[in-house]
């Protein structure tokens, strides 16, 4: 094994060590402010800015500022959260659901159902909220190069994934939908740029986005819950979604498209209500054209 896998682990080790000492409050706010000051150095920020300019012109290059800057600091802090995950898991009173979404969630009873959000607020903490309902969610991930890295991530995140986490790849989809069809709830992001999608509007500018969780429900004939977990102040968080219509018709393909659409219009609706809390480096509009600038 590699010098280089063992000293990262090692840095891991000590890093989540200093977290915990801290405790989930004191390690967000910590790294939020940390990520908010030297992250706008990061080639990304450039990008983000571009990203935010392209779908929100209207906004003076201040307002852009104050949301890119809580962007950095909602990252930040998603990531230490992210490390101390089974903390959080041990004290589920951080996170509040909606009164609509666990109606929702009740109806679904012991049926399996496909749930996805987006990479806002901090989106690990759907599936502690859904648990609580007493429905376990599987959720996919990419594991990371470093197998010490990666072994020690995977028994945190676990946590929160009592219906197990499945690695993203050719077979993950066939992992899925069995654990669908068990009474899991299968989670997943949709809102990154995928190539095998469709292409559609968001913000007024054609992008590829991912029609999996769509497909999987509408194949499977499962219902489709969309969610998001926004960051109310610190470490506290407030879980609210809705179940998805989905058109069932004899062209399932047109029924997926239309129901891709509806979805994604769910989420440029939940961006422009919380901007500073969207991951807006991700390359979602790979033809991107600025426009010219606000008037200030």
């Amino acid at each position: 094994m590699q010098a280089g896998f063992w000293l990262e682990y090692a840095v891991l080790r000590v890093v989540v060590a200093l977290l915990g000492l801290l405790g989930v409050d004191r390690a967000s706010a910590f790294m939020g402010r940390l990520w908010r000051w030297f992250a706008r150095f990061n080639p990304r920020h450039a990008r983000a800015e571009r990203h935010l300019t392209f779908a929100m012109p209207d906004l003076t290059s201040v307002q852009r500022t104050v949301i890119l800057l809580d962007m950095w600091e909602n990252l930040g802090r998603t990531f230490a959260e992210g490390l101390l995950l089974p903390e959080i898991v041990a004290h589920p009173e951080r996170i509040a659901m909606s009164e609509r979404l666990a109606a929702e969630i009740r109806t679904i009873g012991a049926g399996g159902a496909v749930f996805c959000s987006l990479h806002q607020g901090n989106w690990e903490l759907l599936a502690v909220g859904s648990t609580g309902l007493g429905k376990p969610v599987a959720g996919i991930y990419r594991p990371l190069r470093n197998p010490l890295s990666e072994a020690y991530f995977r028994s945190r995140r676990e946590t929160a994934y009592p219906g197990g986490l499945v690695s993203a790849g050719t077979a993950s989809v066939l992992r899925l939908r069995s654990l669908a069809r068990s009474g899991v709830a299968v989670a997943m992001m949709a809102d990154l740029p995928d190539r095998t999608g469709i292409v559609a509007s968001f913000f007024g500018h054609p992008a590829p986005v991912s029609k999996l969780p769509v497909a999987m429900a509408r194949r499977l004939g499962l219902p489709l819950v969309v969610a998001h977990c926004l960051r109310t102040e610190g470490a506290q968080f407030r879980i609210d979604g809705e179940r998805l219509d989905m058109p069932h018709t004899d062209d399932p393909e047109t029924d997926i498209e239309k129901a891709t659409l509806a979805l994604h219009a769910v989420f440029e609706t939940w961006i422009r209500h919380a901007p500073g809390q969207w991951m807006w480096a991700t390359r979602k509009w790979p033809k991107l054209e600025l426009p010219s600038s606000p008037t200030e």
